[in-house]
């Protein structure tokens, strides 16, 4: 296991909040959340290796890796229990979480994001996606993918689309990398949705074609007693995409641990 420490922003004080990135991103696709919860909550933001603050990746570094170092981390911050809001990746990282410290976690918010393990065609995709990266570097691989993570309307947002440039460029190709092996032999979550026993908030983009409501529709299903919620018009980013909207359903679910 990695023993490589991560960078973890930290901002504000109170009930602690652990964030979780996406991919191709760091944790900058979270500064509209911190913006407005800083001032109630304890904003905490990990970043994966090679991915904006955070060193360059070992040779270890699943997921699951990942979550390890961060629980640690966490702990001697003095942050013990916390709420966990993963999009995409960081779904992925916060089924990690779960699986190592059940415990730990209070609440959780999965956003655009699924329990499935890769099947044989997202990971030869991955594969592609990292010879793409080898050639042409990162860039060339965000662009095209932000194509298909953005809605019409968020392509057409000059600052939205020059915010997700910004952010996409604090990752290094190696780190990038390192992302994509670790989600291509992330394993499968599903069989662990029921046993989920914390308030939980799953969270769909109408437009996403990556994670697909009816698909996250279906994962909320299986989550004893959690809550789905559909963001008209928005694609994989919702909480970029629609952030006053995301931000609500977050205070919403968090303003009781106050």
């Amino acid at each position: 296991m990695s023993a490589i420490p991560v960078y973890i922003h930290d901002d504000g004080e109170g009930p602690a909040v652990v964030f979780l990135h996406a991919f191709p991103m760091d944790a900058g696709m979270w500064d509209p959340q911190v913006a407005q919860l800083h001032t109630d909550f304890r904003c905490l933001r990990p970043e994966f290796w090679g991915c904006g603050e955070s060193p360059l990746p070992a040779d270890d570094h699943s997921l699951d890796d990942f979550a390890a170092v961060v629980l640690r981390q966490l702990a001697a911050l003095g942050v013990q229990r916390f709420a966990v809001v993963g999009l995409s990746m960081g779904g992925y990282a916060a089924f990690a979480l779960l699986r190592q410290a059940r415990e730990r976690v209070s609440h959780l918010v999965l956003a655009s994001t699924r329990s499935e393990a890769d099947a044989s065609q997202a990971r030869a995709s991955r594969q592609a996606l990292m010879d793409w990266v080898r050639r042409d570097g990162v860039e060339a691989i965000a662009g095209s993918m932000r194509q298909r993570q953005l809605s019409p309307a968020a392509l057409a947002n000059p600052s939205l689309v020059a915010r997700l440039r910004e952010i996409t460029a604090r990752c290094t190709p190696q780190g990038v990398i390192a992302c994509l092996e670790a989600m291509s032999v992330r394993p499968d979550s599903t069989a662990e949705l029921g046993a989920i026993g914390v308030p939980t908030h799953v969270i769909a983009g109408g437009a996403d074609v990556v994670t697909p409501a009816a698909e996250m529709r279906s994962m909320a299903g299986a989550i004893p007693n959690a809550r789905f919620s559909l963001i008209a018009d928005v694609g994989h980013f919702v909480n970029l995409e629609a952030p006053d909207q995301f931000n609500g359903f977050l205070k919403e679910l968090l303003e009781p641990s106050r």
